[in-house]
């Protein structure tokens, strides 16, 4: 018991040192403001009875003893059970913390053993696929076309992984610069083009001004902006249209994506950044793509908002700061 009690000492030690605060300082300033109380009753009693020490004589000291010695050890009671309560929520907090840090590496390090082999196996489908190997029949391309496609998705679910742990771990490499956020965009969206074209889906632009810019690392932002974009084709049913506008809003840009796909139930909108959470399992993707979103915009200091409404599509709105400089602490 003694050596448990040591060790959650330690815990809670690395918890505050990440909570940048002591919970317990909080705890202690709290209970010595109730301790206050009962020496306030008895300051006013003497006042009241202009400073004499009639009050501690009789009933009335003794009563005044009484409350003061129980209202003491409720407190000091109340305190030591509280305190219980945080060495162990703080205690399981780490464990729980330490446990996702050993889950992430692993996840890290077998995806990053899968990505070579899974490179040199796209290659060598792509190879056989184009014919630079030898001739083959149609219904061999079509078995080597489910190939692909398989490999792809594999693909995108390792570098997904990597680039969360990345993020997770804090050493994701972050290179800002001055960027214009509609050229960006407009890259993304000639790059989905072919994929909207398969479901005759529209994808319109609104750059209210095709001057914006922000401070940031373009790579990153692209990234988010293909998530979203993507993300609203692949739930955006045939003939539909994706909606993607950037405008100025102070200090701020925003970007908007909006579909004409089923919408989000309210309750389902919370969990949408969860990591690994398809709501349409029928739908193909990896659950990873909106978290990793949500992680590259508060990295550059912004937020992520959605608006839905079912049957009439969603909306989701990143807000960046147009000079990320003027946000740091």
């Amino acid at each position: 018991m003694a050596k448990q009690g040591k060790t959650n000492k330690i815990d809670c030690k690395l918890v505050m040192q990440e909570l940048k605060e002591n919970p317990y300082k909080k705890l202690n300033i709290a209970f010595s403001l109730m301790v206050i109380v009962p020496f306030l009753v008895f300051l006013y009693l003497l006042i009241s009875r202009l400073f004499t020490l009639d009050v501690l004589i009789g009933n009335t000291g003794f009563i005044l003893a009484t409350a003061f010695f129980i209202s003491l050890c409720g407190y000091y009671t109340a305190y030591s059970i509280l305190k219980n309560i945080f060495n162990t929520i703080l205690a399981y907090a780490v464990q729980a913390k330490h446990s996702d840090q050993l889950k992430s590496t692993f996840v890290a390090t077998v995806s990053h053993e899968l990505k070579n082999p899974l490179a040199s196996i796209k290659i060598n489908i792509y190879n056989i696929f184009a014919g630079f190997i030898g001739q083959i029949s149609e219904d061999q391309k079509k078995v080597l076309g489910f190939c692909q496609l398989t490999i792809e998705r594999k693909v995108r679910l390792v570098n997904g992984l990597l680039d969360l742990h990345k993020i997770e771990a804090g050493v994701i490499e972050v290179k800002r610069n001055r960027l214009n956020l509609a050229e960006i965009s407009g890259r993304q969206i000639k790059e989905l083009q072919t994929l909207a074209d398969k479901k005759n889906i529209k994808i319109i632009k609104e750059f209210l001004d095709e001057s914006l810019s922000v401070w940031g690392d373009e790579d990153k932002l692209s990234q988010a902006i293909v998530n979203l974009l993507s993300n609203g084709i692949k739930f955006t049913p045939e003939n539909g249209t994706v909606t993607l506008k950037i405008y100025p809003d102070d200090k701020f840009v925003k970007l908007e994506c909006i579909d004409t796909g089923p919408g989000i139930p309210d309750d389902k909108i919370g969990v949408l950044f969860n990591k690994f959470e398809r709501l349409n399992a029928t739908k193909e993707g990896t659950g990873l793509g909106l978290a990793i979103t949500k992680d590259i915009v508060e990295m550059h200091k912004g937020k992520v908002l959605v608006e839905s409404q079912v049957g009439k599509g969603s909306k989701f709105i990143i807000i960046l700061p147009r000079d990320l400089r003027l946000t740091r602490r």
